[in-house]
């Protein structure tokens, strides 16, 4: 009888201690995998020295950005997150140069994420991220073929994330891109996340 006393204790106890570990992970906000979609504002700019080189007649263009999000992190019992984070995105920038017309495709980025979450009920994160993207190009001539081009760079950004409920949040950020042959990038985005 001791014997079955004692089980039904052990029991009690692992059920109660995994209960609370949960209940435990399910206060994390900004743990495990999610997937989401971002639209925002893209901004491109050949510096002078890339204008001058490639006959570009405007130096900046602006346009319009969406795309998906999908991600991993890892949320500490201090607040910290430590994440990895790919994106997959689309915008239509164009650019006049000699004999056609220089313009942004699609564009992919990996990056690592660091952040903090804060707040009574820690539903508010604040991240920065640093990584590599890649913008795919194309030279369309007044005759001839497309040209195609891949150019890759260092991406760097700050963003603010807030938790609606376990498993959806809602954040807005800006990202940085310095690519090669002259060419920088700002995109201003705000983001839905679905945790799962």
């Amino acid at each position: 009888m001791k014997l079955i006393n004692t089980f039904t204790t052990a029991i009690i106890g692992a059920t109660l201690i995994s209960g609370i570990a949960v209940a435990q992970q399910d206060d994390k906000k900004f743990d495990g995998a999610y997937v989401g979609a971002e639209i925002g504002v893209d901004w491109l700019r050949f510096n002078d020295s890339a204008t001058t080189n490639l006959g570009i007649t405007d130096n900046s263009e602006r346009g319009f950005y969406y795309g998906g999000v999908l991600g991993f992190r890892t949320q500490y019992d201090n607040g910290l997150v430590l994440g990895l984070e790919g994106t997959f995105g689309d915008q239509d920038t164009n650019f006049v140069a000699p004999g056609g017309t220089l313009s942004t495709d699609n564009e992919w980025s990996a990056s690592l994420i660091l952040g903090q979450a804060f707040g009574d009920d820690g539903n508010n994160l604040i991240y920065g991220k640093a990584g590599y993207a890649s913008l795919r190009g194309e030279f369309t001539p007044t005759t001839g073929a497309i040209i195609n081009d891949n150019d890759g760079g260092w991406r760097f950004g700050v963003g603010y994330e807030r938790a609606l409920s376990k498993s959806i949040s809602l954040r807005t950020g800006v990202d940085y891109t310095t690519y090669g042959n002259g060419l920088t990038q700002w995109q201003g985005k705000a983001g839905l996340l679905f945790k799962f």
